[in-house]
C-alpha cells in the first residue's frame, strides 16, 4: 500500500513519472465515470464560468475542469513555479485548450487576479503543504464574486482508513499505526496537516465562507484490478519503489517524531521494499495479490 511521498531527490526521474501519471490518471477516470459526475455536480460546473485554480502545477486539474465543461470558460491557472506555468501553457496548448485557459506566476498567499472576478476558485492538494492554509482560503475567497464559491480537494484522515495485508493482522496493524505516525510527523517538524481534508469545513468557516458542504471520494488500491492495465500498474510501483528508496531517511524522521519506534518502522520499511519488488519480478503474482489499501479525498466548498 504504497504511501503519498512528500518530495524525491531525483527531479528528472519524478517529472517523467509525473507526464507519465496523467495518462494513467485519465485511463483511471474513465474506469469510473461517476467521479465524474461528482466533480461536475459538486462544482456547479456550468459553460460560461470564470474559474481559477490555484497550486496548478503544471495544470493537469486544470485541463481536467476545462474538460468537463462543454462550452466556452475562462479559467486561469496560478503556480508560484515559472518552470510549472512554461509546462502547462506548453501541455494546455498541445491539448487545444488554450483558448479556455491561461496561467498567470503567483502564490497561494497573494492570488494575481483581481477582486471578486471568479465564480469558482478552486485548489487540489495545495494546502497540504501550506503553514498558513486560512490565509490562503481567505484569499480564495478575495477572488471569488459575491455568491461565488470557494472549494478544495486534499487528503483527509480516517479512523478506519482501509488497510488489509493477507493473512497478516500483525502487519495490517503496523502499517495504519506508521501511516499515521508519518502524518502525526509531518505536522510536528513542518507545521503542515497531510489529513487537512477533514479540517476543511472549520477552515472555511473560519474564513466566513457560507453554505458549507462536502464529500468523500474513494481512492483503492489493488494490484489485482484488472480494470486497470499492468503496465500502468508496474509503473506506479516503479515509482513508489524509487521513491521509497530516495526518501526513506525524510520519512523515518517524521514517523519517529509522529510517534513510530524505529524498529516498527524499519519491519514496515523492510516489508513494503519487499513487497514491491516481488510484484514488479513477477506479473503473474502482481495480478493474483489481494493487498488492500485505500484513501481519498475530502471535497468541500463555501459560498462566499
Amino acid at each position: 500500500m504504497p504511501r503519498k511521498k512528500a518530495g524525491i531527490s531525483s527531479h528528472a526521474f519524478r517529472v517523467r513519472y509525473l507526464r507519465r501519471s496523467r495518462e494513467i490518471y485519465r485511463r483511471f477516470l474513465e474506469t469510473k465515470p461517476w467521479i465524474k459526475q461528482m466533480h461536475s455536480t459538486f462544482l456547479g460546473l456550468k459553460p460560461g464560468m470564470k474559474i481559477v485554480d490555484v497550486g496548478c502545477g503544471t495544470g493537469d486539474f486544470t485541463r481536467y475542469l476545462a474538460s468537463l465543461i462543454s462550452g466556452k470558460c475562462a479559467i486561469i491557472g496560478v503556480d508560484i513555479r515559472a518552470a510549472n506555468i512554461r509546462t502547462a501553457e506548453k501541455q494546455t496548448k498541445k491539448e487545444g485548450l488554450a483558448g479556455k485557459i491561461t496561467f498567470r506566476k503567483g502564490d497561494a498567499y497573494n492570488i494575481p487576479v483581481e477582486d471578486g472576478w471568479a465564480d469558482l476558485v478552486c485548489c487540489r492538494t495545495l494546502l497540504m503543504h501550506l503553514t498558513d492554509p486560512l490565509k490562503a482560503i481567505r484569499e480564495m475567497s478575495r477572488v471569488a464574486r459575491k455568491g461565488g464559491t470557494v472549494a478544495a480537494f486534499e487528503r483527509g484522515r480516517f479512523p478506519d482508513f482501509p488497510i488489509y495485508v493477507p493473512n497478516d493482522e500483525r502487519l495490517t496493524k503496523l502499517a495504519i499505526r506508521i501511516s499515521e505516525s508519518y502524518v502525526d510527523g509531518v505536522r510536528k517538524l513542518e507545521r503542515k496537516h497531510f489529513d487537512i481534508g477533514n479540517r476543511l469545513p472549520t477552515i472555511f468557516h473560519e474564513a466566513g465562507l457560507r453554505g458549507i458542504m462536502a464529500e468523500y471520494q474513494a481512492d483503492t488500491y489493488l494490484t489485482s484490478d484488472p480494470r486497470r492495465r499492468l503496465e500502468d500498474v508496474r509503473d506506479e510501483l516503479v515509482f513508489y519503489l524509487a521513491t521509497l528508496k530516495e526518501t526513506k531517511n525524510l520519512d523515518v524522521k517524521a514517523m519517529l517524531a509522529g510517534g513510530a519506534s524505529r524498529k516498527n518502522v524499519n519491519q514496515y520499511n523492510a516489508w513494503l521494499e519487499k513487497w514491491m519488488k516481488n510484484l514488479l519480478d513477477d506479473n503473474d503474482k502482481l495480478r493474483n495479490d489481494t493487498t488492500f489499501s485505500a484513501g481519498g479525498m475530502v471535497l468541500a466548498a463555501g459560498r462566499k
